[in-house]
């Protein structure tokens, strides 16, 4: 293997100054540009202050050509500081061969690599780790960038450069330490202008790296590490003395910031634990010192300031909500929280918005227990905050989420503008693409296929049985549903992922003759029962479907007009298992035909008979309202009775927002008071009630 002695020196350069007291390293060659050839820069990094840089063959030279190539860079003195970079730099325009000759090799660069004569890789040394030259084009093997300014590269000192090169930015005794003009130089005496020793500093050296300056600690342990260099600690002679056999010995003086001061003597680098007490702060002082214990010319002294942190024993567990009263009123909720980890010297503040009433077990005095928050309102989620206020660095967050407290029955017409069904005030999504599940003329489009957005309608949960129905209509495909179609895409759902009471569009049982079927599932994927009789596409039919919450068995109708019509039911399923259901879902999905279904006139009740769509309009003889849309703030009601009728608007989250009696056979309501929007009337007159959707533009 060929070696020269430029590779040789600056291997012995890099380990010379990566192993003792560091004053300069190598941090970088660079091949400017980077694209194969001569290497044409050499970044140094000074690590600590040196006065003479001849001693390491940097000269305070000037560029010969810098008029023609780049600014005039000179280094301005000799002494340069820590923390700074050296730039040495040929010109590419005039001599590209003088770093070459400076140095005294020849190297080649390919595929990333920088080598002597061809067989040797150049690994430079930074921060005492071997690293190859080039790590990839335009780093310097490090990962760190670099920045071209003119032809010139620079890197910025300390941190990552800014897009757009500032000179004032940059830390560097200078930019051109090369004489391009020396045509001495030969592989001999590849320095002309002095020599490139390796002489290190020799001062003794201390670093502190742990612990480190402005650390809070969260432990009542802090570990201390350091690095000496350039001294070597003598041991103990066994009567807390040094024995003389090194340079001395190491000094601690450890501060409690308004309490005691400790001081002890240490004969290795290896140093004891700091056991610290939660809440204090400390000033940590090492200090080496000769065989006497007297401090070395010049001194060689680190401090370091560091606190220790209360911890944090509460932990926090279950959170729960739930509704003070479900009505169609705006109604308040309630909410826990457990923890543990109370009673322990230490004290909380919790936080509360506002009217909210905060009670039960105090972490300040009980070990385990459950906090109570009441009076929050329905519809507004609520933060709690639990601070340590005495002995505790606690600094909790937790969020109580309103339950939904809209009670059943529930009726949706879908009368919205075409576009997102989440836009609308009941749904909301909960899983897939935002937005893309659509309202289409006045009905809920389900597709399956690309759109994959799950939305529902939530409630508050009833005991035993639950149902929904609404008016579905399959979209025709091209084709009836093939034999593996099976996607569900209506449900009844619980409060987490749980879903019952799956209908799905299965094939038919004679595609002969039918276009497909519908199937039920208790809480499978894939239908339990599929009806018996088959349908047409463009076709609306009426699907009702029943969950018994105590018998975890879900149950589905087709037009039917009373619970006791024909019926099938999906697989009865383990009592215990029975889930709580607390909204209604459409779900989109990819199936093997991707039909689309119209869904409309959806109603959840606790009974079937809530579930069926509604003639109670026809209830009061010659009942009308208009306009419709309303348009003026005026609408207008007739019925063939001059008798009271007690007219009730609710919004489409079941509020009341609008109560008026009014009789005769025609009266005039003012709904200036409601915002636009759609809303649902009721007016009762006697025995007889009509309901009906109202819109206010």
């Amino acid at each position: 293997m060929k070696k020269n002695y430029l590779f040789t020196l600056l291997l012995s350069f890099c380990l010379t100054f990566s192993m003792f007291g560091q004053d300069l390293i190598i941090s970088g060659v660079i091949d400017a540009p980077l694209s194969g050839g001569t290497p044409k820069a050499l970044e140094l990094y000074v690590i600590n202050d040196i006065s003479d840089l001849s001693v390491y063959g940097v000269e305070s030279v000037t560029n010969g050509n810098a008029s023609s190539d780049a600014p005039e860079y000179t280094f301005p003195a000799d002494a340069v500081t820590s923390g700074t970079y050296i730039y040495l730099e040929a010109v590419s325009g005039s001599n590209p061969t003088a770093f070459n000759d400076f140095f005294g090799f020849t190297s080649t660069y390919q595929n990333g690599v920088l080598s002597v004569n061809g067989d040797d890789p150049i690994k430079l040394y930074k921060d005492g780790t071997a690293v190859d030259v080039f790590g990839s084009v335009g780093t310097d093997g490090t990962g760190e960038p670099w920045e071209y300014q003119d032809g010139w590269a620079y890197r910025k000192s300390g941190s990552v450069p800014s897009a757009t090169f500032n000179l004032s930015e940059w830390t560097f005794s200078g930019s051109n330490a090369l004489d391009n003009e020396s045509t001495n130089a030969t592989a001999s005496t590849p320095f002309p202008n002095g020599t490139y020793s390796a002489t290190a500093s020799t001062e003794p050296s201390l670093i502190i790296s742990s612990p480190t300056e402005a650390t809070v600690y969260n432990s009542n342990i802090v570990n201390v590490t350091i690095d000496v260099a350039n001294f070597t600690v003598s041991a103990d002679n066994g009567s807390g003395v040094s024995d003389n056999s090194g340079d001395g010995y190491i000094k601690s003086t450890l501060v409690t910031v308004g309490g005691s001061t400790e001081n002890a003597d240490f004969f290795t680098t290896t140093l004891p634990q700091i056991e610290v007490v939660p809440g204090s702060s400390y000033t940590l002082t090492l200090e080496l010192v000769d065989n006497s214990g007297s401090s070395l010319s010049p001194a060689v002294s680190k401090s370091v300031s560091f606190s220790s942190d209360f911890p944090c024993e509460l932990a926090l567990g279950e959170i729960t909500t739930s509704c003070d009263a479900v009505t169609s009123a705006s109604d308040t909720y309630s909410g826990t929280i457990a923890f543990t980890g109370g009673n322990t010297n230490a004290t909380y503040t919790i936080t509360a918005p506002a009217g909210v009433t905060v009670a039960g077990d105090n972490p300040d005095t009980v070990a385990e227990g459950i906090i109570t928050f009441a009076g929050m309102t329905e519809g507004t989620d609520t933060e709690i905050s639990i601070v340590g206020a005495t002995n505790s660095s606690c600094d909790l967050l937790r969020t109580l989420f309103s339950p939904v407290c809209t009670p059943l029955p529930i009726s949706e017409d879908f009368s919205y503008a075409d576009g997102s069904l989440t836009d609308n005030p009941l749904w909301s999504g909960f899983s897939g693409t935002d937005g893309d599940l659509m309202v289409n003329s006045g009905q809920a489009l389900v597709q399956h296929g690309t759109p994959s957005e799950d939305a529902q309608i939530e409630f508050a949960s009833i005991s035993g049985d639950i149902y929904y129905s609404f008016d579905f209509t399959v979209v025709d495909p091209g084709a009836p549903i093939p034999g593996n179609d099976n996607e569900y895409f209506a449900v009844f759902k619980d409060s987490g992922f749980g879903f019952t009471g799956r209908i799905d569009i299965v094939p038919p049982n004679d595609a002969t003759s039918g276009d497909f079927s519908v199937g039920i599932a208790t809480d499978g994927s894939t239908a339990d029962a599929v009806w018996a009789s088959d349908f047409v596409f463009d076709t609306t039919y009426r699907a009702t479907v029943k969950y018994d919450q105590v018998a975890n068995v879900a149950q589905l109708w087709i037009d039917a007009s009373s619970e006791s019509d024909p019926s099938i039911s999906g697989a009865d399923l383990d009592d215990a298992n029975a889930r709580t259901i607390v909204a209604f879902a459409l779900r989109q999905s990819d199936s093997n035909s991707n039909e689309g279904i119209l869904v409309d006139n959806l109603k959840i009740a606790g009974t079937f008979a809530d579930t069926t769509l509604s003639v109670s309009s026809l209830e009061i003889d010659g009942f009308a309202l208009y306009p419709n849309p309303v348009t003026n703030n005026n609408l207008t009601i007739t019925s063939n009775s001059a008798e009271v009728k007690n007219v009730s608007i609710f919004n489409v989250l079941g509020k009341n927002v609008l109560s008026r009696s009014v009789s005769g056979n025609k009266a005039e309501i003012n709904t200036g008071s409601l915002s636009s929007g759609i809303y649902i009337i009721k007016v009762q007159e006697g025995l007889n009630t009509a309901t009906s959707k109202l819109v206010i533009k």
